[in-house]
């Protein structure tokens, strides 16, 4: 991989390769998803750091 993306899905956020070759866009789009941001991540480690510090793309439900 030449480096990672961060895409949203409908399960969520998830972490996607971008090949040789490819770009961004399109990677999410095979992923079944969109990009969210523009950012080129150089290791997959990297990504989850980000990743992890995103909001939920899922609202919480209010407990009543």
């Amino acid at each position: 991989m030449s480096y990672y993306v961060i895409v949203e899905t409908d399960f969520g956020y998830t972490i996607v390769g971008v090949p040789e070759g490819s770009n961004a866009d399109t990677a999410a789009k095979e992923a079944g998803g969109l990009l969210i941001d523009d950012a080129r991540y150089q290791s997959f480690e990297e990504a989850q750091d980000v990743l992890a510090a995103l909001p939920s793309p899922f609202p919480e439900k209010a407990m009543e």
